[in-house]
């Protein structure tokens, strides 16, 4: 999964530092990243490539520390900046075909850098807000309102039916592939609870015996992913909402194609399910 970069190792904690020439840099305009492309792909530029660019130094360098991956460290730099020859301002999706440092790295950064963006004014009394110098927050210096990085809670569940997996594709996704029922859990439900709304909501299914798989943090939607097994309970009859799925449909085992397990939960709960592992694993 995306977050699974052994030997390399995430060090998220809160820090103030100046960059190297080597650190990554995040330019980030609110909706897209600039990246630089790298021949079929893209890759994060450099705090030292981008400074050249623009004829200038590190002791002109206006961005801030993230986190870093092994040695090497994030920078973010939110001021809106002009693409120059050869980057091109790319949507989050793009991180998905980079390396693993880079992908989870990028998309993470992004996460801070789009939280940032939501907040630079206090939503309390409007007033501009400032980065807190000892931890990871944005706070008003008017009315004292301090704001955390979002974390939204999604569940996704694997609902198996004997040999047969409930599998669907939300309208949204660009990706025509089948992927399991999921979504955002709401305000006074338990994870477990979320799962048997989102099924019944999106199938008109009923599920039981409902086991935690793992979790897995999702930069794309600003989410932690907690992804279940569960097994239908009752009638199978399929009744999709056509408002988020364009489609739902029972897939026996041998009729699942095989997915690639590096980025997505969603893959490793159709990978347990296409390999006939139990629900317990």
């Amino acid at each position: 999964m995306i977050h699974e970069i052994l030997p390399h190792k995430l060090n998220n904690e809160f820090k103030v530092c100046d960059p190297k020439p080597t650190d990554f840099l995040i330019c980030y305009d609110g909706s897209k990243t600039l990246l630089k492309k790298s021949g079929d792909g893209y890759a994060i530029p450099r705090v030292g490539e981008l400074l050249e660019l623009q004829g200038k130094s590190l002791d002109d360098f206006e961005g801030h520390y993230l986190f870093c991956i092994d040695d090497t460290a994030f920078f973010l730099d939110n001021r809106t900046v002009e693409a120059p020859e050869g980057y091109e301002f790319m949507g989050s999706r793009t991180f998905r075909g980079m390396n693993p440092v880079e992908r989870m790295g990028g998309a993470t950064a992004v996460h801070i850098a789009h939280w940032e963006s939501l907040n630079k004014f206090c939503g309390r009394c409007g007033n501009v807000t400032i980065r807190s110098d000892h931890e990871r927050s944005i706070i008003c210096p008017k009315c004292g309102n301090v704001v955390y990085p979002r974390i939204s809670p999604v569940v996704i569940v694997a609902v198996h039916n004997g040999d047969k997996l409930l599998m669907a594709h939300n309208i949204d996704n660009p990706n025509p592939r089948l992927f399991l029922i999921s979504g955002f859990v709401e305000v006074g439900e338990s994870l477990e609870q979320a799962v048997h709304r989102e099924v019944m909501e999106e199938a008109g299914l009923r599920v039981k015996n409902i086991r935690y798989f793992g979790s897995q943090p999702w930069p794309f939607s600003d989410s932690l992913i907690a992804g279940f097994t569960a097994e239908l309970d009752g009638d199978d009859t399929i009744r999709m909402q056509q408002e988020e799925l364009s489609e739902a449909m029972w897939v026996k085992r041998e009729d699942i194609p095989e997915y690639e397990t590096d980025v997505s939960i969603s893959c490793c709960l159709i990978e347990n399910f296409r390999r006939g592992f139990t629900i317990n694993n």
